[in-house]
């Protein structure tokens, strides 16, 4: 992901990773979504029954970002924080497949 978001990087984009069963629906699934956009990232945190933003996120409108490069995803307001709060939330998610700790967190604000 470091490599990708470099001088060359276009569009910003959007990765999801999850953890739990396949079966989204399920409510043991959960998945972080990241993205980044140069200096800065992206952090959605979604569950069965909920989508959380960091609470010091920086943005306030709706942002979209370009999930495998392709898909429009809009992101809420307060999702983009600096590159490195994106980078240290997903490296703890792949260690604790729970929601990173490292941020603090509010509900999202719903499309």
């Amino acid at each position: 992901m470091r490599a990708f978001n470099d001088e060359a990087l276009k569009v910003p984009c959007v990765w999801t990773v999850s953890a739990g069963p396949t079966d989204l629906l399920s409510a043991e699934s959960v998945s972080l979504e990241v993205g980044v956009r140069g200096h800065l990232g992206a952090l959605l945190w979604v569950s069965y029954d909920q989508r959380l933003v960091p609470k010091d996120g920086t943005n306030s409108d709706w942002q979209t970002y370009h999930l495998a490069g392709l898909h429009d995803m809009h992101l809420p307001p307060h999702a983009e924080v600096p590159i490195e709060v994106a980078y240290q939330a997903l490296a703890e998610f792949l260690v604790t497949r729970a929601r990173p700790t490292c941020v603090e967190w509010q509900e999202a604000e719903q499309d």
